[in-house]
């Protein structure tokens, strides 16, 4: 595990220390008919994946910020514990789906955990409703006003098939593959978007990239 971390660490940072290393590999390795395509390829995927990953980055900020400000000032507790399951909600909201999903399994059940250093007036079981009342008002604003803007508007793609592709790669790879599922379907837009633009399929996929 070691070495393999040491690796991609070592990799990465030569690969994003000089600009277009990656992409003037696969132009050596393929015949020069396809260099304008993978050229073309290459900067489309940098862009959007970029893109992509700042927005999620934004997304788990704001989930953050959104339960910090509820635990604190709705269900009165502790500013270390409100930091706490706030971060932990942000960074799991990272893994679609499941990851919100387990974030309200932790956050109700240290609910009773944190209920006595709380400065909350009803009971235990009220405050439990409450925290897991904040955890889903903020979800619902994710899936309402964040992951639309995030998923559709970065990678350029309708939500039904974002979400789709999110269940496939939760089907074929379990949680990394719906971490994976997104960035992976991009590459896969814009280099068949390229290489086959006269499928059907290809076309109807690819229209939202192309209108820029």
């Amino acid at each position: 595990a070691f070495v393999a971390i040491f690796s991609i660490c070592f990799i990465s940072f030569f690969f994003l220390s000089k600009e277009g290393t990656f992409t003037n590999i696969i132009v050596a390795a393929l015949p020069d008919r396809y260099e304008e395509n993978i050229r073309r390829s290459s900067k489309s995927i940098s862009g959007l994946l970029s893109r992509y990953f700042v927005g999620i980055l934004f997304e788990s900020l704001g989930v953050a910020i959104i339960n910090f400000l509820g635990l604190l000032l709705i269900a009165k507790m502790e500013p270390s514990f409100a930091i706490l399951l706030a971060c932990v909600s942000g960074v799991l909201n990272v893994v679609p789906y499941v990851g919100p999903l387990i974030g309200h399994i932790i956050a109700f059940s240290s609910s009773f955990l944190v209920y006595t250093a709380s400065s909350f007036g009803g009971s235990i079981i009220l405050f439990a409703g409450v925290v897991l009342a904040i955890f889903l008002f903020t979800q619902l604003v994710d899936n309402y006003l964040f992951q639309p803007l995030i998923y559709s508007s970065s990678v350029k793609a309708h939500p039904l098939e974002i979400f789709i592709v999110i269940l496939l790669g939760g089907h074929i790879g379990g949680m990394v593959g719906m971490l994976i599922a997104i960035p992976s379907y991009t590459v896969l837009r814009v280099v068949a978007g390229e290489f086959l633009p006269n499928l059907k399929f290809v076309q109807q996929i690819t229209k939202g990239i192309n209108k820029d």
